[in-house]
């Protein structure tokens, strides 16, 4: 179809404070730090979320689209796998407890014997 994308990153300017997805950490600290409309982040000073532009042919730029939280699981393909699994993502201990690093896993190799 001849589609293109330009893809842009918010790195290095203020927009993902606009967005609501980065906080300070004096805001989070005061339960300032508000993300998706209500929820009080506790820990962290930086969320997720997308957001998607349009530019008409005069140069306006539209805001059409944006999400937050769950809603932008569609692009993380893992947590579609996990969803059927018996026991789901098994969030019990908190949301995304079950993430570790690679180095987190019992047998895991050192360094040397993996990305050096």
């Amino acid at each position: 179809m001849g589609w293109a994308f330009p893809w842009v990153s918010s790195h290095g300017n203020d927009f993902n404070y606009d967005f609501g997805v980065s906080f300070k950490r004096e805001d989070v600290d005061a339960g300032r730090a508000i993300y998706n409309y209500g929820t009080v982040i506790k820990n962290s000073e930086d969320m997720h979320g997308i957001s998607v532009f349009a530019r008409n042919e005069a140069g306006e730029i539209f805001h059409t689209y944006s999400t937050y939280h769950r809603g932008d699981e569609m692009t993380m393909g893992a947590f579609m796998w996990l969803d059927l699994a018996p026991k789901g993502r098994n969030e019990g201990n908190g949301v995304m407890s079950w993430i570790k690093l690679h180095d987190e896993y019992e047998g895991a190799p050192t360094k040397s014997g993996c990305c050096g």
